[in-house]
């Protein structure tokens, strides 16, 4: 029986695949796009709260946990100013808002996921929903099998299909498994851009409470991370913007025990504690609770005087010398424990997911399987929320179509990685 034949299959209609199932139609190629959701995009519409998020005027590497040679190589080939220019050119008005973080000008997620679904329906992408990816097979040509019993044959195959966070949102363990049955190791998936549990309950009298801190992670006293932005306190420990910024390092150090955290309530002053030692001299006769009084939230102050330990009823004056110690540098550095990341229906990203140590970093061909290319959030790369994460999607999808574009990649001058000896 004869199967239909492409040039390139992409397997995966989200932001790296409709990236690059769009540059290879527009290179010429005869390109198929396989997504498993009645829709494709789906990961789209529901990003950044439904407005998007889709780049970041910071975008460098410090933002991104994995492989750094990879990460640097692929945001100089695909630049901030470049995914700008892009959507651009599609027709997206966009906007830059606080901490460099990129959003249509509409304001919804719409505005990236119908213009990228028309681009690349324009572009002569044949598109086919409702079709899961279960098998490739890799002879002279690759085919692949869908779940419903279809069978097509391509000459290059892109694996886009995503990671397995957010499984109400389609997230699935079947891009790591369709690369593992093409030769690729697989690095444990964890969840990442995902709240903290936190092993001190204490900290549940805080639920609903937000703050604006800096936190550090630490594991066997060195410190693994850290970021500043506003924390949300909840029953089961810590969420909000700081928190998932350092989840993915967190969720990597977990494996080998459990990480301790910082919580410095003055992120904005230079030297926190002597502006509280300071403090002190000038307020010697109040009680800790009035001491405290327009510098922290209420419940904050009164869970940090039973932590520290000081007398409630008592003034400064009258505190013993190691309860006023504790109290200038509690507040600056209050130690917590994390023992998990919340689970993968909470996570928005993933750490882990094909060994990078794979991949031509160049091309993002694959080193075990000539003609298979990798993209997205399916390799061991993860960035910190505020578009980060979008950004390296869109470049590694259009990174990879440049390369299968080439006729070279067809023939026998298939560019070999550099980074493996």
């Amino acid at each position: 029986m004869d199967f239909p034949v492409y040039d390139v299959i992409v397997i995966g209609a989200g932001a790296s695949g409709l990236m690059c199932a769009r540059e290879c139609a527009r290179a010429g190629k005869k390109t198929l796009l396989l997504e498993k959701n009645p829709a494709p995009a789906r990961k789209i519409l529901a990003s950044g709260n439904g407005r998007c998020n889709l780049t970041n005027s910071r975008v460098s590497p410090a933002f991104y946990q994995g492989d750094p040679k990879l990460i640097s190589l692929t945001l100089e080939k695909f630049t901030f100013q470049n995914c700008l220019d892009y959507f651009a050119a599609l027709g997206v008005l966009t906007t830059e808002e606080e901490q460099g973080r990129v959003f249509p000008a509409t304001g919804k997620s719409t505005a990236i996921a119908d213009s990228l679904r028309l681009a690349v329906g324009e572009a002569g992408v044949e598109i086919q929903t409702d079709a899961e990816v279960i098998r490739i097979k890799r002879n002279k040509t690759f085919a692949v099998f869908t779940k419903a019993g279809n069978i097509f044959q391509s000459h290059r195959v892109v694996l886009a299909c995503g990671s397995c966070a957010y499984p109400q949102l389609s997230g699935t363990q079947s891009g790591y498994q369709l690369a593992k049955s093409l030769g690729h190791s697989i690095v444990e998936p964890r969840p990442a851009l995902s709240a903290l549990c936190i092993r001190e309950t204490a900290l549940s009298r805080l639920t609903g409470i937000r703050s604006q801190v800096r936190l550090q992670v630490y594991q066997t006293e060195r410190v693994l991370d850290q970021a500043e932005g506003e924390v949300l306190f909840t029953h089961y420990g810590l969420n909000g913007p700081a928190a998932l910024n350092v989840s993915s390092c967190v969720s990597r150090a977990l494996k080998n025990g459990n990480v301790s955290l910082t919580l410095n309530f003055f992120p904005q002053l230079k030297d926190p504690q002597r502006f509280l030692q300071q403090r002190m001299a000038v307020f010697p006769n109040r009680r800790p609770k009035d001491f405290l009084v327009g510098i922290l939230h209420e419940s904050i102050a009164n869970l940090l005087i039973d932590f520290i330990g000081l007398r409630k009823n008592i003034p400064l004056s009258e505190q013993s010398p190691h309860a006023l110690q504790r109290l200038v540098q509690i507040p600056c550095a209050w130690p917590l424990t994390v023992t998990a990341v919340r689970p993968w229906n909470e996570a928005m990203a993933a750490t882990g997911g094909v060994n990078t140590r794979e991949i031509n970093y160049n091309t993002f061909e694959s080193l075990r399987c000539p003609g298979l290319y990798i993209t997205g959030e399916l390799l061991n790369i993860d960035g910190k929320s505020g578009g980060f994460n979008l950004h390296f999607a869109w470049a590694s999808g259009f990174i990879a179509a440049q390369a299968v574009s080439e006729e070279k990649t067809y023939g026998r001058h298939r560019q070999k990685n550099n980074q493996l000896k």
